[in-house]
């Protein structure tokens, strides 16, 4: 899954707030920042040799993503999420990526077709993980960029920047799980059927859920209840 510019536009550089942003939202996923915890501007702004004006501005960004709760004269901290949270997250998600594959369907040319069963075929005989994540993000960013809907493309950057963690760390059933998803994708492509495009598309995303899931569970990144 990626969520890459559909509309064959080249993505802006990101700025200073947004690189702060990348680094703060990669701790609290990986559990380095812990549900709760207060976040030290004045540290963050210090670690990256940046001034506080980009760290406030990266927590308005994580606050508007439910990855930050910030308390008017008391500070940032980091949100307590749970399971369900992050099962919505990728409800959501695969909401929107099955409604860009509904769209590419029809738009897709043979010889974007055969490069997808080429990407599809790939990553099936892939056996270096990081391989495999490239082929995973080549594979999605054809399907999105042949949607070419530009407000699609923006939902699922957003949508895509806090996914609770990268593909490289699943474990490896999940790899072979997104290898048949995919193959059912193809095919539905092949058939050029939209409807079973997108539901396909939906299943892949939301099956990802359950492993990125118990990937936290291993990272005791769920507070008890």
């Amino acid at each position: 899954m990626t969520a890459e510019p559909v509309d064959g536009r080249p993505r802006r550089r990101r700025n200073l707030a947004e690189d702060v942003a990348a680094h703060i939202r990669d701790a609290i996923l990986a559990g380095r920042l812990k549900p709760g915890q207060r976040i030290d501007q004045d540290a963050i702004a210090e670690e990256l040799g940046v001034s506080r004006l980009p760290v406030r501005e990266a927590l308005i960004s994580l606050d508007q993503e439910g990855l930050v709760q910030t308390i008017p004269r008391k500070g940032s901290y980091v949100s307590r999420v749970d399971r369900d949270d992050i099962a919505d997250h990728y409800q959501v998600f695969g909401q929107v990526a099955g409604l860009a594959a509904a769209r590419a369907v029809s738009r897709l040319d043979d010889d974007d077709l055969e490069r997808l069963i080429a990407l599809h075929d790939g990553m099936s005989r892939a056996d270096n993980l990081k391989e495999q994540q490239r082929l995973n993000h080549e594979f999605h960013r054809t399907i999105n960029k042949a949607a070419c809907s530009q407000r699609m493309s923006a939902m699922l950057q957003l949508l895509s920047r806090s996914l609770p963690m990268p593909y490289a760390d699943f474990p490896p059933e999940w790899l072979d799980e997104a290898n048949r998803q995919h193959r059912d994708i193809v095919e539905a492509f092949k058939r050029r059927d939209t409807l079973a495009a997108q539901r396909a598309m939906e299943q892949h995303i939301n099956a990802s859920a359950r492993h990125a899931i118990e990937v936290l569970e291993h990272l005791d990144f769920f507070e008890d209840e």
